[in-house]
């Protein structure tokens, strides 16, 4: 036979032998081709996470509950038991290349979350929370310190693990908080427009920073092999630090310039950015600490002055929380035995656990934010805000338990006490701090800073003292419906009245726009008031823009800028103001109670099949 044919003959027969044709069988485990089962594990993964998270989104529940519980429920505490379904679909020999893929998407959702904390910013506002977020950290360390002891006698003699180490993980573990599911029950509970979200967002903010820093330092110290050797494991990661700070900073900043790439990230720096992002995990890595800092820190020195960090998110956020954190979360699930709690005495810790991560968050930060001059109920939403662990806990202890510094049981503990605080988050913020006592927390305030004596009835008189004019309203919402609002405002040929300077007794800085006492007084005209609704992505770092620099927001915002640019051209005056929402469903209630809070009784809101 020819040479040429013999060799298409046997390409052939390859390309026969692996078909379904031939008897291929996509669930056997193929190290030279693994593609074929990772397809069928993602699928049931993904699918899975999706159908619950469609109830649990009813219940308000962040994400994250249902990867869990969707890798609990794919485990060998439930379809485990069914006879075949590990050893088809998540056969032992193939979790390495599932794992591969896990921890390369969690080394780039870290890079996103360094992305989402700009370090300017939270320095900037660390100074209205300093005191909730130390102390949501000091407290629950030492109970967590506390506790350790009785966990440690639930791992057993394990001569690989020292108690010190033991209990570092575990105050490291309870003074967690998520700051990305934190800024998410913030949005959908609409708290970042009141005091309580914007000091929460700052204190979540802040936190998780230090969180981070020890976690780096537990690694490091986990995985010595010597008392001195977490000394230069510590030394290499500030040696790392500067090299980001002094070297790789500049060179994005000239990198993005060069490029063209301060609205949108070129191909090039797209390349550039990751190829960063996998080294300094790499580093990180082989100095021992762990390969998620390498890419936390990566995101944290990216330049935020421009558009190129909105750019790069955009481009692989939904890669990472579509497919990658499924995964992750699920293979969390894996590990996750349910069938450990099978005992008076393993229940009675898991109550225990919670209970003191509970105490030492909650107090803590309530405590805290007390002491700030704060009231009961607003202290106490803090408090509970600040005790929602979420995805982050979840990473902490899997890197613990990966290490060996926690065994199965103490994991399942753990991961009991995350989904029970996670969940309860929600819940309990919306019974302690309702919308209607939220209005009337803001009239006392307004009460005392008007210097009234008398009953809420009097602080509402005054609040809506100046309201008597009657008020037009404008919704800006999408680009395309700007010129009909804009021959709308041409209509009108009165000039409106100039909003009063603001007036604020606290020391938060909040702009003029945003306090309600800063109605149109004037009697020559109803008030025009320009709302700008804003539809908050699920970046916290949106979120956190939108909750302590609104004022910011609102200035660059394209839309309003074009409209108050023509409104000033035709010598007509406007207020301008924003709402938030994360889902555009809830636009109508937020709408009519900035109606209400500015005074407005007629609200012009634009119609077209898309809206």
């Amino acid at each position: 036979m020819h040479p040429t044919n013999a060799h298409t003959a046997s390409s052939i027969l390859v390309w026969s032998v692996g078909s379904v044709v031939t008897g291929l069988n996509p669930t056997e485990v193929n190290k030279s081709n693994p593609f074929p089962l990772f397809v069928i594990q993602a699928v049931v993964i993904i699918g899975l996470c999706y159908v619950l998270h469609l109830f649990l989104r009813k219940l308000k529940q962040p994400r994250v509950i249902s990867e869990v519980i969707a890798g609990i429920l794919l485990g060998p505490s439930v379809m485990g038991r069914i006879p075949g379904f590990a050893t088809t679909i998540f056969h032992p020999d193939s979790l390495p290349f599932l794992n591969l893929v896990a921890n390369i998407g969690l080394v780039f959702f870290l890079f996103l979350v360094g992305l989402e904390l700009d370090p300017a910013l939270v320095v900037k506002r660390a100074k209205f929370a300093l005191g909730i977020s130390f102390a949501g950290m000091v407290l629950p360390l030492g109970v967590g310190a506390a506790v350790s002891l009785v966990l440690y006698e639930e791992m057993g003699p394990n001569p690989a693990v020292e108690f010190g180490q033991f209990l570092l993980f575990c105050g490291v573990a309870m003074a967690i908080t998520a700051f990305p599911v934190l800024a998410r029950i913030l949005a959908e509970q609409k708290l970042l427009t009141t005091k309580v979200g914007f000091l929460t967002i700052c204190a979540g903010a802040v936190g998780d920073i230090v969180a981070w820093i020890l976690l780096a330092l537990v690694v490091s110290i986990i995985n010595s092999a010597s008392r001195i050797t977490p000394l230069y494991v510590v030394l290499l990661s500030i040696a790392w630090i500067l090299i980001l700070v002094f070297a790789i900073r500049p060179l994005f900043s000239f990198m993005i310039r060069r490029t063209k790439s301060q609205d949108e990230p070129s191909q090039t720096m797209m390349a550039f950015t990751m190829v960063v992002v996998l080294v300094s995990a790499f580093v990180t890595d082989i100095i021992g600490v762990h390969a998620i800092f390498g890419s936390f820190l990566v995101g944290l020195i990216i330049p935020n002055d421009t558009g190129f960090a909105d750019g790069v998110t955009k481009r692989i956020e939904d890669l990472v929380s579509v497919i990658f954190l499924p995964i992750y979360f699920a293979l969390s699930g894996l590990k996750t035995q349910v069938g450990l709690l099978d005992n008076g005495k393993t229940w009675g810790l898991v109550i225990l656990v919670t209970f003191v991560a509970c105490f030492g968050k909650i107090v803590g930060c309530t405590s805290a934010a007390r002491i700030q001059g704060m009231e009961w109920r607003e202290s106490l939403a803090i408090g509970v805000l600040m005790n929602c662990k979420g995805l982050i806990e979840l990473i902490v202890l899997n890197i613990g338990y990966d290490a060996g510094v926690i065994n199965a049981r103490v994991f399942v503990i753990m991961v009991a006490m995350c989904l029970i605080t996670t969940c309860m988050t929600t819940p309990l913020v919306a019974w302690i701090y309702p919308p209607h006592y939220q209005r009337a927390s803001a009239l006392r305030a307004l009460a005392k800073e008007k210097g009234l004596t008398g009953d809420i009835e009097r602080a509402e008189a005054a609040a809506n003292t100046g309201k008597t004019n009657k008020g037009i309203m404008l919704c800006l919402d999408k680009i395309q419906n700007l010129p009909a609002m804009m021959t709308f405002l041409g209509t009108l040929h009165f000039n409106a009245p100039e909003p009063k300077a603001a007036e604020t007794g606290h020391n938060l800085s909040v702009p003029s726009y945003m306090d309600s006492r800063n109605s149109p007084t004037a009697t020559e005209g109803p008030s025009l008031i320009a709302l700008r609704l804003l539809h908050l992505t699920e970046r916290s770092s949106s979120v956190l823009m939108a909750a302590t620099e609104r004022a910011e927001v609102l200035r660059r915002d394209t839309l309003m800028v074009v409209f108050q640019a023509f409104a000033k051209l035709n010598g007509i005056s406007v207020q301008p103001r924003m709402t938030l929402s994360m889902d555009p469903d809830d636009f109508a209630q937020s709408i009519y109670d900035e109606a209400v809070e500015s005074g407005a009784d007629t609200i012009i809101f634009p119609w077209n099949s898309t809206s």
